[in-house]
């Protein structure tokens, strides 16, 4: 059974990644609060999975109808290259309780710019 939750787990994130085009949000979460992972366990997880490619299916109807940057998603990919390198490597000298936050804060000022903006 819980292989089932699992994969049913990731189908519904899936399908949450295919509307909002977020895989983050969502996965670390549901690892920490569904799955009893500690901070940094789940975020590595959520980091392993994106090395996978699942993220190009949900991709494949924006393709489709032309919605995407090619050149500004290289260019921010290069970038992201960069610094989730020393972003991962700060994380492992970092408290969970501090990661945890720090992720708390951003998708709350996200989500509120998203809500409150026009």
């Amino acid at each position: 059974m819980n292989l089932l939750y699992q994969i049913l787990l990731g189908a519904v994130i899936g399908v949450l990644v295919g509307l909002t085009g977020t895989g983050g949000a969502f996965i670390i979460p549901a690892l920490v609060y569904l799955l009893g992972f500690a901070q940094l366990r789940a975020q590595g997880t959520a980091l392993l999975i994106s090395v996978f490619p699942v993220w190009v299916f949900s991709f494949i109807p924006y393709y489709k109808t032309r919605n995407f940057d090619f050149k500004v998603a290289a260019l921010m990919g290069l970038g992201i290259v960069l610094g989730s390198y020393f972003g991962g490597t700060w994380a492992q000298h970092l408290p969970a309780v501090t990661l945890r936050r720090l992720l708390g804060v951003v998708l709350i000022g996200v989500g509120a710019r998203f809500v409150l903006g026009r």
